[in-house]
């Protein structure tokens, strides 16, 4: 009975506008985003060349040498990014505020913030502007020094003494560098970290990430309105009794309901990322190495797999719950601001619905987050099963009664 529904569903699934629009929209989007990595600029690193990149340090030293040189510029400039509510806040501050966040640099670096502006033009001075990778690396390289005797516990009273200047969202909130700081990688480390992709990535791997970091933005938000649709589906047809009168049981109509939607909504997916794969695949053979073939399995199986197996089940919930599309806001407010919440853009997992790994490689920055990561997108896979139980005992009561739950509740 369950495989019979479950076909019929997948039937159903292929036919719906609301699932074409969202392969349309989703190979689009993925194509659009990652036109621009190619894989011919993959090789190994050469002595001597000016820039390697940058990585991710969490030496508390960098972060505040870091953190300052993007205060100078704010103060500098008075325009601060803030996204208090996830979304970006642009923020001036008074003339009486900017000499309190001058004397705040004032205290962490011991120098006067006229010092302070004079060496930032110095420095950027050195750099061509007309080239992008130059000032990429004048941003990067630029430091501000703490003064002798400067402590991590002084730096980040400083900090929160500049976000109360600010208010919430800013850079300056220890959860956002506490996350680490950019620095300019020598040959050794861009070394280091092209061996671990070549071995321990198999270059595959490492660009299923990035894959999944774009695909995962949309698929917070695409499988809602598949979802929406199909829980609405018997209503809008006018065919609730029918399908409340049929011999099967609630979960059997509910499971493979949301199985055939979620395979029908995975398959776009790892037909795509199998597609994007392949010239990296090509690439690693041009280098000798063998590349991980199931990548565009294994990466977006246990990275997107649950993202989708949540979103998919809360819109069956709410839709079967409310019998209206309130799950269209709810979720995609939730996903917005999963989104623009993000502390950085390679990490921070801890809660997030969308999981964000922005960068090709960084392997050895996200092996140390890897236990993190699993624990993050355990609890989404539970969740989801969650939700689909809770939808079961949801229909079956509706069934019972004959229809809505909530309306007649409120009309009794």
């Amino acid at each position: 009975m369950l495989g019979a529904l479950f076909f019929k569903e997948c039937k159903q699934v292929l036919k719906s506008l609301v699932y074409l629009i969202y392969v349309v929209v989703f190979v689009l989007f993925i194509t659009g985003q990652m036109s621009s990595d190619s894989a011919e600029g993959l090789q190994a690193p050469v002595p001597g060349q000016s820039y390697y990149g940058t990585t991710v340090t969490k030496d508390e030293t960098l972060i505040m040498e870091g953190t300052l040189a993007k205060l100078v510029g704010d103060v500098y400039h008075n325009s601060w990014a803030t996204y208090p509510l996830g979304f970006y806040k642009g923020v001036t501050l008074t003339d009486r505020e900017t000499e309190q966040a001058e004397a705040i640099l004032e205290r962490c670096t011991g120098k006067p913030f006229a010092v302070l502006l004079e060496e930032r033009s110095g420095h950027f001075g050195e750099y061509d502007p007309g080239s992008a990778e130059e000032m990429d690396a004048a941003q990067t390289n630029y430091k501000v020094p703490v003064k002798e005797g400067f402590t991590y516990a002084e730096f980040e009273a400083a900090m929160d003494e500049i976000c109360d200047l600010v208010g919430r969202g800013s850079a300056y909130e220890k959860s956002k560098y506490e996350y680490g700081i950019r620095v300019p990688m020598t040959y050794e480390l861009a070394k280091e970290e092209f061996d671990a992709l070549c071995e321990k990535d198999r270059v595959t791997r490492a660009y299923m990430r990035l894959f999944c970091d774009y695909a995962g933005i949309v698929l917070a938000i695409l499988p809602i309105f598949v979802g929406v649709s199909r829980a609405l589906r018997d209503k809008r047809a006018k065919a609730q009794q029918v399908m409340f009168s049929k011999s099967a049981s609630g979960a059997q109509i509910i499971v493979s309901r949301y199985l055939a939607n979620l395979v029908m909504l995975c398959i776009p997916v790892f037909v795509t990322a199998f597609l994007m794969q392949q010239p990296f695949c090509y690439r690693a053979q041009a280098l000798g190495i063998r590349a991980d073939g199931m990548a565009f399995l294994t990466v977006p199986g246990v990275w997107l797999l649950p993202e989708i197996m949540v979103v998919l089940a809360l819109s069956f919930l709410i839709t079967e719950l409310t019998d209206t599309i309130l799950a269209v806001f709810l979720q995609v407010a939730w996903a917005i601001g999963s989104v623009f919440g993000a502390d950085v853009l390679a990490g921070d997992f801890r809660m997030r619905l969308i999981a964000r790994w922005n960068t090709l490689g960084q392997t050895t920055l996200f092996s140390s987050l890897e236990k993190e990561f699993l624990q993050n997108r355990g609890y989404y896979f539970l969740l989801a099963v969650v939700c689909v139980i809770l939808t079961v005992v949801i229909y079956e009561r509706k069934r019972r009664k004959g229809g809505s739950l909530i309306w007649k509740n409120m009309a009794g």
